[in-house]
C-alpha cells in the first residue's frame, strides 16, 4: 500500500495525481497561483538572508496583500529560495495543512476562496520524491495535477488504513457490554429496549463495515488496472529493446531498458500493494461475517426479552394498590378497636352492588368514546 509521506524519512515515489475540479473550484485553484506568484514577486523585492529574516520582513505583507493560507504563505519563503528571480510559477508546493485525499477518488485543497475538494485519477508512478514539501501542485491552461512524495510499504500512517481493526473493538464493546452483560444486568429494567438499541449500534457498525470493505474493492480494482498497464508496458518494450539490439542501435535499446528496470521497480511495489489489498479485503469480509453473527445473537435475545414480558404477570393497577392499601388499613382498625370496619352480614351483596357500580362505569365511558366526547 502507498502512503502519503507526513515526515516518517524520505518518500520512495511520486505518485501523480490528474484533478477534474468544477469550473468553480478551478477558477479558486487559479486565483490560488496568482497570489502565490504575487507572493513571490514580494518576496523578489526583500533583501532576508535567511528563512527567518524572510519571515519578518514578508510574511505579513504576503498574507495581507495575496490572502494565502498562511501553510502556503510559509511555504513560500522558502520555495522562492529555489527558484530564478522573476519567473513565473506554475507550481505551489503543499503540505498535510493544505491538502488531504478524502477518499479513493478525491482530495481536498485549501484555496484563496476556501478548501475545495476536487475528484481525481491516479496518472501513475516514478522513483524518487526529491521535493522538500510533501506534494506540488501544477496548474497549467490544460491540466491541473498535484505530484506526491509517497512511501511503499509502511505501516505508520494509521489514518490511510482501513478502520477495520477500530470497527471490530465496537463490534467487541456492542456484544460485551450491550448485547451481553446490559442485558443481564437490565433485566429489571427494559431488557427489551436494550437489545433493541444493540441492534442499532450493530446496523450503524455494518454500514460502516461495508463502506470500508466497497473502498477496498475499489482500491484493488485500480491497483489491478495499473499493474495490468505495467505489465503491458514491460512486455512490450521486451520486443523493442530486440529490434534495438538487431538494428545496431544499441543507445535505443540502453534507453529502453533502463525505461523497463524503472517499470518493474514500479511493478513490485505495485505487487506488495495488492498482497496488502487482499489482505484488506479478507478482514473486511470476515468482519461483515462477524457482524452478521453478533446480529443474529442480539435478535435472539430480542425475542427471548420480549417473549419474557409477555409471559410476566400483569402489573398492579393504581386503582388496584388503593383496594389493596385501604383494605389493610380497616383491618388494622379492626384489630385495634375491636369493632368491625364494616358489616359482616351482606358482605356478599355489596361487593356484587361495587362490581354492578363498575360496569356502569366502564359502559358510560366507552359510549363517551363513540360519541366523540373523548
Amino acid at each position: 500500500m502507498l502512503y502519503i509521506s507526513r515526515m516518517v524519512g524520505k518518500p520512495q515515489i511520486t505518485m501523480a495525481l490528474v484533478l477534474s475540479p468544477s469550473a468553480e473550484d478551478r477558477d479558486a485553484i487559479h486565483a490560488t497561483l496568482a497570489a502565490y506568484r504575487r507572493a513571490l514577486a514580494i518576496l523578489d523585492g526583500t533583501k532576508g538572508a535567511n528563512l527567518v529574516a524572510l519571515h519578518e520582513e514578508a510574511y505579513e505583507e504576503i498574507r495581507a496583500r495575496t490572502g494565502l493560507p498562511s501553510r502556503m504563505a510559509t511555504l513560500a519563503l522558502r520555495d522562492h529560495s529555489r527558484r530564478t528571480t522573476g519567473e513565473e510559477a506554475i507550481d505551489i508546493p503543499l503540505d498535510s495543512k493544505l491538502f488531504s485525499v478524502k477518499g479513493p477518488d478525491s482530495v481536498s485543497i485549501a484555496t484563496v476562496k476556501g478548501r475545495a475538494v476536487v475528484p481525481y485519477v491516479v496518472e501513475g508512478y516514478r522513483d524518487g520524491w526529491d521535493d522538500f514539501s510533501e506534494a506540488r501542485l501544477f496548474i497549467t491552461i490544460s491540466s491541473i495535477r498535484i505530484l506526491v512524495g509517497v512511501h511503499a510499504g509502511l505501516h505508520a500512517q494509521k489514518e490511510h488504513m482501513m478502520s477495520n481493526e477500530g470497527i471490530l473493538a465496537r463490534l467487541g464493546r456492542v456484544i460485551a457490554g450491550v448485547v451481553n452483560n446490559a442485558v443481564d444486568s437490565a433485566e429489571a429494567a427494559n431488557p427489551v429496549a436494550v437489545a433493541q438499541q444493540a441492534i442499532r449500534e450493530i446496523g450503524k457498525i455494518s454500514e460502516e463495515a461495508r463502506a470500508a470493505l466497497g473502498v477496498a474493492v475499489a482500491a484493488g480494482h485500480r491497483l489491478k488496472a495499473k499493474a495490468d498497464d505495467l505489465d503491458a508496458e514491460i512486455r512490450d518494450l521486451d520486443g523493442k529493446i530486440k529490434t534495438g539490439l538487431e538494428k545496431g542501435r544499441e543507445d535505443l535499446a540502453r534507453a529502453a531498458t533502463g525505461l523497463q528496470i524503472d517499470l518493474e521497480a514500479q511493478r513490485e511495489a505495485l505487487a506488495k500493494a495488492l498482497a496488502e489489498n487482499a489482505g484488506e479485503i479478507a478482514e473486511a469480509e470476515a468482519t461483515l461475517r462477524s457482524i452478521a453473527s453478533a446480529r443474529a445473537d442480539a435478535m435472539k435475545r430480542l425475542e427471548d426479552a420480549k417473549r419474557a414480558e409477555r409471559a410476566a404477570p400483569a402489573a398492579e393497577t393504581p386503582s388496584q394498590r388503593n383496594d389493596q392499601r385501604l383494605a389493610d388499613a380497616l383491618s388494622a382498625v379492626e384489630r385495634v378497636t375491636g369493632v368491625p370496619a364494616k358489616p359482616r352480614d351482606g358482605a356478599a351483596e355489596v361487593e356484587e352492588l361495587g362490581r354492578m357500580q363498575r360496569q356502569d362505569a366502564i359502559e358510560a365511558r366507552l359510549k363517551a368514546f363513540r360519541e366523540g366526547q373523548r
